[in-house]
């Protein structure tokens, strides 16, 4: 099950897999703490501690799942689910500390996402199929931007240029809030005669 907070949910998960992956790194240590780490944008006037900025900067629908039927609910035959909103979610991991750490972090951000590209928990539980609407788990895809779109990017931060890391998440499901509906379940069709139904 995906609801409304799972956007939120997600940011925190990447945020806590880049520190366990720096935690982790052999023969060099990176000593970054979550409030060294801001889901803040790099554009923002950030604290002299902070080491780097995860921001969620973009977010769209995924076109490929947009246009689901209605999902059957296991436990009623006649009652029907509506498809879950799929989207994809553009990060921008920023290093703002000082050379050569900052290469240092891209680095090791490019090489735990390479080595580990999907995931299928969050904060400790299953993400599940979202009523088999959904993958039951999220990939993370280096999205490395042309330098027309970062600087684009640093132009609407109106901050100046910094190299940075684009990774899109994919696919994140948020259920409907909404209660299943009553509909027809076509049982079998009989052609010249129409739709045989189940009752209604």
């Amino acid at each position: 099950m995906s609801s409304f907070s799972v956007i939120h949910d997600v940011s925190l998960e990447l945020r806590q897999q880049i520190l366990a992956a720096l935690a982790a790194t052999p023969d060099t240590t990176f000593n970054v703490s979550v409030n060294q780490l801001t889901l803040e944008s790099p554009g923002e006037d950030l604290g002299n501690d902070t080491v780097a900025s995860l921001f969620l900067y973009h977010l769209e629908i995924d076109a490929h799942l947009r246009n689901q039927r209605p999902l059957p609910d296991a436990n009623r035959q006649d009652r029907f689910y509506p498809a879950p909103l799929p989207l994809q979610l553009r990060y921008l991991f920023t290093p703002v500390g000082e050379e050569p750490t900052n290469q240092l972090l891209l680095g090791r951000v490019l090489q735990h996402f390479h080595d580990f590209p999907s995931f299928s928990s969050l904060r400790g539980t299953s993400i599940g199929t979202s009523r088999n609407g959904a993958s039951p788990e999220l990939r993370v895809v280096p999205d490395l931007l042309p330098i027309e779109q970062l600087t684009q990017l640093w132009n609407a931060f109106s901050a100046p240029y910094r190299t940075a890391i684009s990774l899109l998440v994919e696919v994140v499901a948020v259920d409907s809030g909404l209660p299943p509906d009553r509909h027809r379940r076509v049982d079998k069709m009989l052609v010249g005669t129409g739709l045989v139904t189940g009752d209604t």
